[in-house]
């Protein structure tokens, strides 16, 4: 009979085992990043197309009514993103809702200009912003849907309280002053655009955080807070106690730093009038003449400023 000689079974030691397991979690650590960099640069992507979509459907606007929608109306309180529904695809919802208002809160307002206030249309949510789909707000008394993206009302103004001028007006209350597009119930036709389309800012994104609070100018506790549609609050300078106005609710302004949400030692109106975004080294901001650039943090600021004017006859650097 023949014997059966023992032998070593063929397979992996623990000592083994444990080396692969981490090589396998090295090339995971190094794959990692590059997967979030990817889905990154697809998000910024569909922002700028977002941005993109809308400038458009501004410039539709003016070849319809031969200028551009106002920033915000009063005593409507109606935002310059309520006249292009019809421009992007949402022309059941514009059918809707009552342009002169009101919004929310108030005895007047019907129930389907409440109703839009809350309705998520995507081409305002940046992809990378992670903010919730909708909010409540005390002063619509009504959940409603942040948005992310500002029309540019100055290239100098960085304030809506305190001292004037603020944005979207200035300090002698000629509206038509207004160093950018849009403002209180302005009406800019494309022939005003002196400094050239290519290198005047329509529409900014802008990354709206209710938990960023402070003091602005005038003492009053303010948030970082973006909508679209309509409000209810965009237009207090009349009312002397309050001394303040909420047009970052839709405006923004190049006088202030880009992504200045992010630096906690700026003043309240810094940050919510900036334009900001998640991503992590700019921000997109599309232009009157359609097109849609990324701006990086580092932009120089005199280039920054010029932008956001309309007819400021600077000579713009490339950007």
């Amino acid at each position: 009979m023949q014997q059966i000689r023992g032998g070593r079974s063929a397979g992996f030691t623990l000592v083994e085992l444990l080396v692969v397991i981490s090589i396998i979690g090295v090339l995971i650590g190094m794959l990692l990043p590059a997967v979030q960099q990817v889905r990154e640069a697809a998000r910024r992507t569909q922002c700028a197309n977002n941005l993109r979509q809308q400038c458009l459907a501004m410039l539709n606007y003016e070849a319809s009514q031969q200028k551009f929608p106002p920033g915000y109306t009063v005593p409507a309180n109606t935002m310059w993103s309520a006249f292009i529904l019809p421009h992007i695809e949402q022309g059941n919802l514009f059918e809707k809702i009552d342009l002169d208002g009101p919004w929310g809160a108030h005895a007047l307002a019907s129930q389907e200009n409440i109703d839009a206030l809350s309705v998520f249309i995507p081409i305002f949510r940046c992809p990378s912003s992670g903010i919730p789909r909708v909010q409540f707000d005390p002063f619509i008394q009504a959940d409603r849907t942040p948005s992310c993206y500002l029309a540019c009302a100055s290239g100098n103004n960085n304030r809506e309280s305190g001292d004037r001028p603020w944005v979207g007006m200035n300090r002698d209350g000629d509206l038509e002053a207004s160093d950018g597009i849009f403002y209180l119930n302005s009406s800019i036709p494309i022939d005003d655009i002196l400094d050239g389309t290519s290198t005047t800012v329509l529409i900014g994104e802008s990354l709206p955080d209710q938990d960023v609070t402070g003091i602005d100018y005038s003492g009053n506790s303010q948030k970082i807070d973006h909508w679209y549609i309509g409000s209810r609050e965009l237009h207090f300078y009349e009312n002397i106690p309050s001394d303040s106005a909420e047009s970052s609710e839709c405006l923004g302004s190049t006088a202030c730093p880009v992504n200045s949400w992010r630096d906690d030692l700026a003043p309240i109106n810094d940050r919510e009038l900036s334009f900001g975004s998640a991503h992590p080294t700019g921000i997109n901001l599309g232009f009157a003449d359609g097109h849609v650039d990324f701006i990086e943090n580092r932009i120089d600021s005199v280039t920054y400023s010029a932008i956001g004017t309309r007819f400021g006859r600077e000579v713009v650097n490339d950007f």
